[in-house]
């Protein structure tokens, strides 16, 4: 096991990364406004205090190694980790605020932005809170990369890189128009759908839930209506030439006397929601603060939703 030296910097990171990204030398430190031989230098240095090489270099060809890709995710997140920090500095100095990012999956993000406006209101004077929505692939991306603090999303079983918090678990529902047929029952079973036209969310993780719960009932989602937003799919149920199925979040905060929700039963299909960030020591201590309070708080979201 090498012990890294002082020698290294993230000068010497910044290089291997834009090495990796462009895949030249030339390019590379044309970019780093360097000579190719410093470049060569730093990376150089690099392999020798890790003890691997990092890239696999032919005449025409450069690639990274196994190790290499390993060592681009660190040097990814240490980057942006290290970006992100000084702006911050900047930013507290001219606001005396502290920034934390904290990033949500769209469905959890209205109960996500009513926790964050509980604790602004409290901490506002000492933090200022950067919220984001985006897929949860998205999300966990920016989690490992350094761009989020802690996230609210669905949760990945088993990871070691990520302290996780499960919150609760969400269930599919199904919307329909305030006059159609089944909007007369309290719950719906996954036979009842037979014959329906249904729309569902057309990417990411709400899409593989819905289709493949669909597909275990011998359903199928309609392929007549694309939709990719909640209002627009809505407006499809709402004009009654379509059912709706979502995850129960996205009707948390709906009041829409045409719409009527009801849960999917025999059986409940569910999704565990999950406060997430890295297994790692954090930026500060408001960023440890923020992230208890909410946990605190979204694990009695039940009780006040």
């Amino acid at each position: 096991m090498h012990e890294l030296s002082k020698k290294i910097s993230l000068r010497h990171l910044q290089a291997f990364s834009t090495l990796a990204r462009v895949n030249s030398f030339s390019k590379a430190a044309q970019e780093l406004c360097v000579t190719q031989p410093a470049l060569s230098a730093s990376i150089k240095l690099l392999e020798n205090q890790l003890g691997k090489k990092l890239f696999n270099r032919t005449t025409h060809q450069l690639e990274l190694t196994r190790e290499g890709k390993l060592a681009l995710d660190y040097t990814t997140h240490l980057l942006n980790t290290a970006s992100n920090t000084f702006a911050d500095i900047q930013r507290a100095i001219g606001s005396g605020r502290h920034r934390i990012r904290i990033g949500a999956i769209p469905s959890a993000m209205a109960m996500t932005a009513v926790v964050v406006a509980r604790y602004n209101e409290q901490h506002g004077d000492e933090v200022e809170i950067v919220l984001s929505d985006m897929p949860n692939d998205g999300l966990l991306h920016a989690l490992h990369s350094g761009q989020l603090d802690f996230c609210v999303g669905i949760e990945v079983p088993g990871s070691a890189t990520l302290e996780t918090v499960g919150l609760f678990e969400d269930e599919l529902v199904l919307v329909t128009a305030g006059r159609h047929a089944l909007a007369s029952h309290k719950e719906i079973r996954w036979e009842q759908l037979a014959g329906q036209e249904i729309v569902v969310f057309t990417k990411g993780s709400i899409w593989e839930f819905a289709s493949s719960a669909l597909h275990q009932h011998g359903l199928n989602p309609t392929s007549l209506y694309q939709m990719v937003h909640s209002e627009s799919l809505y407006g499809v149920v709402r004009a009654g030439i379509a059912v709706g199925i979502m995850p129960s979040l996205y009707t948390t905060f709906l009041n829409d006397e045409d719409l009527h929700v009801a849960p999917l039963r025999q059986p409940t299909c569910k999704r565990k929601i999950a406060l997430m960030r890295r297994n790692e020591i954090s930026r500060n201590h408001h960023v440890d603060d923020c992230f208890s309070a909410l946990r605190q708080d979204l694990q009695q979201v039940d009780h006040w939703f």
